[in-house]
């Protein structure tokens, strides 16, 4: 499975997960969004590297995916509850891509997560945009 397949399979997992809220699920690239489009709660699950490790005897000992899900939505001027409720939503995801198990061939399993940033306050000061994102690392025994 090559990592654009990765993260469809993440894309799906995220749009039948219930966060409490309506939301929008993509995979892209480059996520950028303006401001209007994140009324919803709105995910983005972006490929972001891959990395093999050799086993002993010159063949590939595992191959992992790095992924990031940006977590954004809209906020209205210094509102405490929409930032609280976009934390909430970045814990969720990072949750739910800790127990992740993707079927293959071969079949990944989600090894890492980290939430960095918690929430970009560059883009809640100058865009009224909570974001926040999840990163995550997968791992395949090939």
């Amino acid at each position: 499975m090559g990592i654009a397949a990765t993260a469809d399979s993440i894309v799906a997992a995220l749009d039948a997960a219930d966060l409490g809220e309506p939301k929008t699920v993509a995979r892209a690239f480059l996520p950028y969004r303006e401001r209007e489009q994140l009324s919803a709660l709105t995910l983005t699950v972006m490929p972001r590297g891959v990395e093999r490790t050799l086993a002993t005897r010159g063949g590939v000992g595992q191959v992992d995916h790095l992924v990031e899900v940006a977590v954004q939505k809209k906020v209205e001027g210094a509102d405490e509850t929409a930032f609280a409720a976009g934390v909430a939503a970045v814990e969720a995801v990072a949750d739910l891509l800790a127990g992740l198990r993707l079927s293959g061939p071969p079949p990944w399993s989600c090894v890492e997560t980290r939430i960095d940033p918690l929430f970009s306050e560059d883009h809640a000061a100058n865009l009224r945009v909570f974001t926040g994102v999840v990163q995550a690392r997968l791992r395949s025994h090939a």
